[in-house]
């Protein structure tokens, strides 16, 4: 029978913690040169885009910002190269417009982006890029409207289209004189089934934390988990990532009228996170979490116990997290970050190491509960070091607060 592991003593548990806090400084400092590596080599260089764009032109003169004339072998302008810029899934995608003298589309051309690899390919590899040729700068250039779409990557579909018209827009306008503003279209706050879906379950997980007798909370949490796994996993494939977070890290915040969706998910877990002090998205709403404890349901999966391999875990993960941000931060490019199964099961597309890595998982789920929360999931990774950051600025908050309120305290006893 093994010995029952003794307690720490007090000198050691203070130099354990003084161990965490240092790690957790070192971490912040290394995010931070990270985070300035990968300003200082985001910029974008058209040079070498020029040819493809335009290869019937002869020379190139750079008007401006980003702009480009094209001009034949007698230095007549044939037409100009433009950049637009939208946010996709990952962050800022551009994309740069060739266009001729009567504000056509001729070429297009993604520059810079920063959406999942396998994702982008798709896209690339559809004929989308063939569809937008051609447009003109009167063309609506709407996506399920004057474009189709393409399943399983409408964010990344949506920003080169977008992007794509904001370039000939206003390349029409500013290089080749046309009057354009018949064309704009006034921008309205996308508010749909997929945010209703999302606040109504964040309410929904508030109200079953405070509200609901404890009799009944296991009951709602399975209504609420089924809910997350069939809305925001399968219908609308969109659960709270690691990408999120770093488009939230990075300064990567998505147009607030096409996806409010992403402020509700993100600011909403935050806003519950600093009022109650519980993640109520990871117990109550996440879908994959759903999935996980239905297939341990049918195995009758049971919590790992084993403390040796859970401290393994526990540091391999966080190793894990860290590089994918510091990866993320350095090639300014919050999808190289993801490394989550659930875009494979959500979508039910991926590449034959995704759906094997995916069905490695569910098959422990089987027997572990939770095995991708617990052990590999890098949200609680994340939910702990914004623990500690929220208590290292309580503590001063706290400090400031506290000679107001003794002199508070003395000005009310003086005046009894």
């Amino acid at each position: 029978m093994a010995k029952p592991k003794k307690p720490l003593k007090p000198n050691d548990r203070a130099r354990k913690k003084r161990l965490e806090d240092g790690l957790a400084w070192i971490t912040l400092g290394l995010l931070v040169i990270c985070g300035i590596i990968g300003f200082n080599r985001s910029q974008t260089d058209l040079t070498g885009f020029q040819k493809e764009l335009w290869p019937e032109a002869a020379s190139f003169e750079a008007t401006g910002y980003e702009t480009i004339l094209a001009k034949d072998d007698t230095n007549v302008t044939i037409g100009c190269i433009s950049t637009g810029t939208q946010n996709g899934f990952g962050g800022p995608l551009k994309v740069a417009v060739a266009l001729n003298s009567k504000g056509v589309i001729e070429n297009i051309k993604v520059v810079e982006h920063r959406e999942s690899p396998s994702w982008f390919d798709r896209v690339i590899g559809s004929d989308l890029i063939a569809r937008l040729k051609g447009k003109s700068f009167r063309d609506p250039l709407q996506l399920e409207v004057d474009i189709d779409g393409i399943t399983g990557a409408t964010y990344t579909t949506e920003a080169i289209v977008m992007a794509s018209k904001e370039a000939t827009l206003e390349a029409t306008r500013d290089i080749l004189g046309h009057n354009v503003d018949p064309y704009l279209v006034q921008k309205r706050i996308e508010f749909g089934l997929p945010e209703i879906s999302l606040l109504t379950l964040l309410v929904m997980a508030i109200v079953g934390v405070y509200k609901i007798p404890k009799r009944h909370q296991k009951t709602m949490r399975w209504i609420l988990m089924l809910l997350g796994a069939a809305l925001l996993g399968f219908t609308f494939n969109h659960p709270l990532t690691l990408v999120d977070i770093n488009k939230l890290i990075m300064g990567y915040w998505p147009d607030v009228y096409n996806q409010i969706y992403w402020y509700i998910l993100i600011f909403g877990i935050i806003l519950i996170f600093l009022t109650t002090g519980k993640n109520t998205y990871c117990k109550y709403i996440c879908p994959f979490g759903a999935v996980q404890e239905c297939v341990g349901a049918m195995g009758r999966a049971k919590t790992a116990v084993s403390k040796k391999y859970n401290r393994v875990f526990h540091w391999t993960r966080r190793t894990i997290v860290l590089l994918a941000i510091m990866l993320a931060l350095v090639y300014r490019n919050p999808g190289m970050s993801s490394y989550e199964v659930y875009g494979t099961l959500f979508n039910l597309l991926g590449t034959n190491f995704e759906v094997f890595f995916l069905s490695f998982v569910l098959a422990f789920a089987l027997f572990i509960k939770r095995p991708w929360c617990n052990y590999l999931c890098p949200i609680p990774v994340i939910e702990h070091y914004a623990r500690f950051i929220y208590k290292k600025l309580k503590i001063p908050f706290e400090r400031f607060q506290r000679p107001k309120l003794i002199s508070s305290e003395i000005t009310n006893s003086t005046n009894a």
